[in-house]
């Protein structure tokens, strides 16, 4: 567990509750949920007479330009609000601002969804609908001139750098305890650069997209499907949403075989086209193959890639959980690469 994370953790809800109060003017009356850290950010439920809210900071290691990051996110809120989709509501501080700090670290608040996470997606049908869902947000702020404040978040030449700098370096002394790892996941990179589909996708057009597209950040409440966790939404590519909703929408079917992977990407492709419509370029379709593989080795790699550097940037409960995760993500993109080979008979474009 990353420094910053032990301090999120230990902070006393009656700091929490005086920052709900004097920095939003909410009027506690309940328990302060604990402070729960994923893998960036850290968040808390707070009771108040007004409602329940969700108080979240942004980490400033990761959102360095969380200004523009905010200014992103009240554009999407209004543009979505205005295509008649369900959308989170920002609670403004006592300033009238959208940032309150604490220790130097910014906090948001948002009125609590009354509603569940999609659950881990494991049928078509669940699969389709969520992807419809995301395909509908990113044709509502298609129009955006929203702020791109990560530059190449998924840029996945600049990811592999990093992972082979990480390699080179290998500053947290890891490297032999998972070269099997490093080995494979650099065959599958160079095995993808080399389709016809990845020659491609280095054309995409730019268009503004959710970049983590994925069922906990799909919400199911009595008005619909609300598209949460805004804070990566900005100029990047579709397919990097599409192959995020494959990744997500397989990763829990750890014994299927070839044909029900193809099912669950042919799911999220048909719901995402439903909910975005025909706007896509022929390049963009004959790349929705190539999207699942290529988002799910982009996450092996950040995760091989952080394990390697010593857990700096997603933090680890145990040494060995980064180089956990980027297994499971190798794994996954294998058996996708599998089975698209054996659908498309050892293609991975759709042309």
């Amino acid at each position: 567990m990353t420094e910053r994370r032990r301090v999120q953790k230990q902070m006393m809800s009656k700091e929490i509750e005086r920052l709900a109060a004097v920095a939003f003017g909410l009027d506690v009356i309940g328990d302060v949920g604990a402070v729960g850290a994923g893998n960036i950010n850290s968040t808390a439920v707070v009771q108040t007479e007004q409602g329940n809210f969700v108080l979240q900071d942004l980490n400033p290691s990761v959102f360095v330009d969380p200004v523009a990051l905010m200014a992103n996110v009240e554009l999407i809120i209004a543009e979505m609000s205005s295509h008649n989709l369900p959308a989170i509501e920002l609670r403004r501080t006592v300033e009238g601002g959208v940032l309150a700090f604490f220790d130097d670290v910014p906090w948001r608040c948002y009125r609590f969804i009354d509603g569940e996470s999609t659950p881990p997606i494991t049928t078509t049908e669940e699969a389709q609908a969520t992807a419809r869902a995301f395909g509908r947000y990113a044709k509502a702020i298609e129009g955006l001139a929203l702020s791109e404040h990560m530059a190449g978040y998924h840029d996945f030449s600049m990811r592999v750098d990093a992972f082979d700098g990480a390699v080179a370096d290998d500053s947290a002394d890891r490297l032999a305890g998972c070269i099997g790892q490093v080995e494979d996941l650099q065959a599958l990179v160079s095995r993808l650069r080399l389709t016809s589909a990845y020659e491609k996708w280095l054309e995409l057009p730019v268009r503004n997209a959710h970049n983590d597209a994925k069922g906990p950040n799909c919400i199911i409440g009595t008005t619909g499907r609300t598209i949460i966790d805004l804070d990566t939404t900005m100029p990047s590519t579709l397919l990097a949403d599409i192959g995020e909703l494959v990744r997500s929408s397989t990763r829990d079917l750890e014994n299927a075989g070839p044909e029900v992977l193809m099912a669950q990407i042919a799911s999220v492709n048909r719901g995402f086209l439903a909910g975005y419509g025909d706007a896509m370029t022929s390049i963009e379709r004959d790349c929705m193959l190539l999207a699942g593989p290529l988002m799910t080795v982009e996450n092996a790699v950040r995760f091989l890639a952080d394990h390697l550097s010593g857990d700096t940037y997603y933090g680890a409960t145990t040494p060995n959980q980064n180089l956990d995760r980027a297994t499971a993500q190798l794994n996954l993109a294998q058996r996708l690469v599998e089975a698209i080979e054996l659908a498309t008979s050892g293609s991975l474009t759709n042309n």
